[in-house]
């Protein structure tokens, strides 16, 4: 399994202050998770292009962007040359998952597929092997500060069977509730990387929420590996 990825969510953050948010956490997050809404896709509306090309200057942090929106093969490959190194986009979203993780790839992109709370993951399995990362939404996609869902965890063991069975090289993320209680069962389902907001920006010392979920995550890894 891949090394532990922890990603905290910058919706979580203050929006009038991205680059102190990036800042608060260099040295100790791998990737600053980037949640795009348009209002349409889901209910909330939070940031766009122009404001990721913005933080992609302000921080050396890799940026795993999480596209919720309607259209994602008209906006999507601009998250890539933006500089993005994921860019996730929905299945409810897109009618051609491989096409537009080609077109990503070729951008330089790494290309992930999420799936939400609603939706079998079953049916994208076959997807795997073109794709870099699945993320399994473990809350309802929009807002962030929802309740963590174990039962959804189901959809990360089955991914994780599919990715162990084929050999493939594809993370598995898992977005939605995830603190110091859940990360540990997101772990021993299959999880690789973590997406978390509350718990990273509500701390006094977000750098230091990283390191503790980091802490949790390992010993579920490798006794899962």
């Amino acid at each position: 399994m891949n090394p532990p990825v922890i990603a905290p969510s910058i919706l979580s953050a203050d929006f009038a202050r991205l680059a102190e948010a990036a800042a608060a956490v260099e040295g100790a997050a791998d990737w600053l998770h980037v949640d795009v809404m348009d209002n349409h896709f889901v209910p909330n509306l939070t940031i766009g292009l122009p404001v990721v090309q913005s933080l992609r200057r302000a921080t050396t942090i890799p940026l795993d962007c999480h596209l919720m929106i309607t259209d994602p093969r008209r906006w999507a490959v601009g998250y890539a040359e933006a500089g993005c190194e994921y860019v996730t986009f929905h299945a409810e979203a897109c009618d051609d998952p491989v096409a537009l993780a080609r077109d990503l790839r070729a951008a330089g992109a790494r290309a992930g597929l999420a799936v939400d709370r609603d939706t079998p993951v079953e049916p994208y399995l076959e997807l795997l092997p073109h794709l870099d990362m699945l993320l399994v939404m473990t809350i309802k996609a929009g807002f962030g500060g929802q309740e963590f869902l174990p039962e959804l965890l189901d959809k990360v063991r089955t991914a994780r069977r599919r990715v162990e069975a084929g050999h493939l090289q594809v993370r598995i993320e898992v977005d939605g509730g995830i603190n110091a209680e859940t990360i540990e069962a997101a772990a021993e389902a299959g999880a690789d990387a973590f997406v978390a907001g509350s718990a990273v920006y509500g701390a006094e010392d977000p750098a230091e929420a990283v390191r503790r979920l980091r802490a949790r995550v390992r010993p579920q890894l490798r006794a899962g590996s």
